[in-house]
């Protein structure tokens, strides 16, 4: 059905007999009208309740009255890039933020993780892919409920959030959080770059891939700005590992 202002409602059809029911809410933000109705069709016969939007102002308005769980968003809309609007859109939504890009950029990878997207998948993809990676982000966010707690910092699990001792939020991207929980769930073990790549950014490193370098120096800078230290340690030949935040204490 398609409604004023660009965007087409589709309702999901939940099935039974084991297969994947939700009522969970995606966003996905396309100018590729038959790219769009196909991803948007997969995503229904699984069970998602999906909108789709075809340029930038529509899917602002949408997020504002759909509020959606998930959003999958095609870097290039008409003459709008999106990945500059990045901050924008994450200062509306706590959302997981799934970047579609025909740019396989690494720098332009890295900018969207800083900014605020959560992954990026690569054009050409499949449907199976796109539900892969909508899932395993909803997985984040629902999984281990419950906080841990860090020399009086709390990481909320449930809100991906980092509080400070005295409640404060640190602002964090969705991967920079991912990055976070990860190594902070190993308890001081190290975690190799290959691993770390696999899990938070969902993808192979390649011999060349700085990704999660550049990740984790701009995770250590932000808690070393909220006052907890050199968290994150680099381990020569086995990668980072979580050290524990400053307290000021001895």
């Amino acid at each position: 059905m398609d409604c004023p202002g660009g965007v087409t409602i589709r309702r999901a059809r939940a099935w039974g007999g084991g297969c994947w029911v939700s009522e969970t809410r995606v966003l996905l933000v396309d100018d590729d009208e038959a790219l769009g109705d196909a991803l948007s069709d997969a995503l229904e016969q699984y069970g998602f309740d999906v909108r789709v939007a075809r340029d930038w102002v529509a899917a602002l308005a949408e997020l504002e009255r759909h509020h959606p769980d998930v959003i999958v968003l095609d870097q290039r809309l008409g003459r709008v890039d999106t990945l500059a609007r990045l901050p924008e859109l994450r200062q509306r939504t706590e959302a997981p933020i799934i970047m579609l890009t025909a740019n396989n950029n690494e720098t332009d990878r890295i900018i969207g993780l800083e900014t605020g997207a959560d992954d990026f998948l690569v054009k050409p993809i499949t449907s199976r892919e796109l539900i892969a990676r909508v899932r395993s982000q909803l997985r984040r966010q629902v999984r281990a409920p419950g906080t841990v707690v860090a020399s009086a910092w709390k990481i909320s699990r449930q809100e991906r959030r980092l509080y400070r001792p005295d409640g404060s939020v640190v602002s964090l991207t969705g991967a920079q959080f991912s990055l976070l929980d990860c190594l902070a769930a190993a308890n001081g073990e190290p975690l190799s770059r290959e691993e770390l790549t696999r899990t938070v950014l969902l993808r192979s490193a390649r011999a060349d891939d700085r990704s999660i370098d550049n990740l984790v120096y701009q995770l250590r800078q932000k808690i070393r700005d909220a006052g907890g230290g050199d968290a994150i340690v680099a381990l020569r030949n086995r990668g980072y590992a979580f050290a524990g935040f400053f307290t000021g204490e001895e």
